[in-house]
């Protein structure tokens, strides 16, 4: 088949096979969706593969397997993974059938793949130590590399770092012996991430210096860009944050001028660290607003690419059948009226499945993804309307800034895995500590924001000590919190914000795990 035809052509091409020739026309489907996928419109192939699948119902097959295996990818780029798992299944099934056992162990390795990406390292792990284990016995050197490489990534997740270490030397030694540059260079990337998590900082260097040479011979700018974040990661980890901020000015630079926002909030976040470890709160302070704005940038653009690609689907189907049409003018008219009826059915659930992905879209722009408490996008709203409803009613309305003392600590010593687990508890235990009308948000890395209506000075200044002694006597390992207290006094809800971090940066300074409010300054 001729790789070079436009979309155009394979559709026609497509539509002229009768759907009796199910093998030729899952051929040509599965040619049409590798294209769609290249040309980055993964959620266009998958669409068009589900609906397609649909029509042909075709018997169990090698064309099918083939379908299958390529639905693993397209379901797991566009977030759908239980689809993905699916198709797995379906496509090892076929190619036990149909395939032949190399066939198989690519399967099983790319369902290793869908777990790292789901985040579920563990069932990643085992998936592709199957799949290392049958390259070993065919003796694949280059799938060996490959598999060990993709091992490494689970356990490195998993905090089982010498391991990972020990995988990502082996697939480097085979690499080398193989003269794989690019995928050399990889695999050494991922040993400099590895060394930097894991704290080996006096390893890290002597790895980033044998990757250097290749990164120039491959000469590409976005390669140079990720290897420059590595380095980044290593003068933070080392505590040259000089250094880190220079790189990091540099690299967000690049990826304004290439375009790549979504790698910005990422970079900044960075950045927003390095300036609350050099205890410059309002830098830091600045820039989270600055990532707050980005992020809606981003949500907005991602929820329109979606949509423009869902349209692109529904306008793929239509263009379908118009060459459909054409090539089958005898076609009664009954059997065309049928196809437009269907047509349009799927335009509606299409339709549908928009304005579902939309609102999941808009939902989650506005919770925080690791405590799931609300984010910073919701807090603004929600403070000048209980500005308004105070100042209408003449009510109180006060608010508490939390900052949990010396958290790096939990992170460097216990990992970021046990990190992340306790801001979720301690933002639970805030959230089942207060009332049902009052607000918990998370404002950023380890601040919390409580927004207490009909709550004056000092029932806020109680609530605060009452969280402070309660995460004290139920955080393991124990935590404890600077926080400040303020009422609102007739300010907006930036100025609100400020007085009550400036109690916030009073506490830390008096010596932490303290709450100072609004009249003991």
């Amino acid at each position: 088949m001729n790789e070079k035809r436009s979309i155009e052509e394979i559709m026609k091409a497509y539509s002229e096979v009768p759907y009796e020739d199910f093998r030729k026309k899952l051929a040509i489907l599965n040619e049409l969706s590798k294209i769609m996928f290249k040309e980055g419109k993964p959620l266009l192939a998958s669409e068009t593969v589900k609906v397609e699948l649909s029509r042909i119902e075709p018997p169990e097959c090698i064309e099918l397997a083939n379908v299958a295996h390529n639905m693993i990818k397209f379901s797991c780029v566009v977030g759908n993974y239980d689809a993905s798992i699916e198709y797995a299944l379906k496509a090892m099934a076929l190619f036990r059938d149909f395939g032949t056992p190399d066939d198989v162990n690519d399967v099983i390795g790319n369902i290793g793949g869908v777990y790292v990406y789901m985040e579920r390292f563990q069932e990643a792990l085992e998936y592709t130590d199957k799949a290392l284990e049958y390259a070993r016995m065919k003796g694949d050197d280059l799938a060996i590399a490959y598999f060990l490489n993709n091992k490494a990534i689970a356990l490195k997740n998993l905090e089982r770092f010498d391991e990972a270490i020990n995988c990502l030397s082996k697939s480097i030694e085979i690499k080398l012996a193989l003269e794989q540059t690019a995928d050399l260079c990889n695999s050494y990337f991922n040993l400099s991430d590895t060394l930097i998590v894991s704290g080996r900082y006096e390893e890290a260097p002597g790895v980033l210096k044998l990757a250097e040479p290749l990164v120039e011979e491959i000469d590409d700018p976005a390669k140079t860009a990720e290897f420059n974040l590595l380095k980044i990661d290593y003068y933070i980890g080392t505590k040259c944050y000089e250094k880190a901020l220079v790189k990091l000015d540099a690299y967000i630079d690049y990826q304004k001028k290439s375009g790549f926002m979504s790698k910005i909030p990422k970079a900044i976040r960075k950045k927003i660290t390095i300036l609350e470890e050099l205890g410059e709160g309002r830098l830091a302070l600045e820039l989270y607003k600055e990532l707050d704005l980005l992020s809606q940038k981003l949500y907005k653009e991602s929820s329109s690419a979606k949509a423009a690609e869902l349209g692109a689907s529904f306008r793929f189907q239509q263009k379908m059948h118009e060459i459909q049409l054409l090539s089958n003018q005898n076609l009664e008219l009954q059997e065309a009226k049928a196809t437009i009826e269907s047509q349009y059915r799927e335009l509606l659930k299409i339709d549908r499945k928009l304005k579902n992905a939309n609102e999941l879209l808009e939902k989650q722009a506005e919770i925080d993804p690791l405590t799931g408490l609300l984010n910073q996008k919701k807090m603004y709203p929600i403070i000048k309307r209980e500005i308004k409803r105070a100042s209408r009613h003449g009510t109180p309305l006060s608010m508490i800034m939390i900052d949990l003392d010396n958290f790096k600590n939990i992170n460097d010593t216990y990992g970021h895995l046990k990190g992340d687990m306790s801001l979720k508890n301690v933002a639970g235990m805030i959230r089942s500590s207060l009332r049902e009308v009052d607000f918990v948000f998370r404002y950023g890395g380890e601040e919390f924001l409580v927004l207490l209506p009909s709550s004056d000075l000092q029932m806020a200044r109680s609530t605060a000590d009452r969280l402070r002694e309660k995460l004290a006597e139920t955080t393991d390992p124990p935590i404890t919190m600077s926080a400040g207290v303020c009422s609102w006094s007739g300010e907006d809800a930036t100025q609100f914000i400020q007085k009550t971090d400036r109690l916030l940066y009073e506490a830390k300074d008096k010596g932490k795990n303290r709450v100072e409010s609004q009249g003991d300054i």
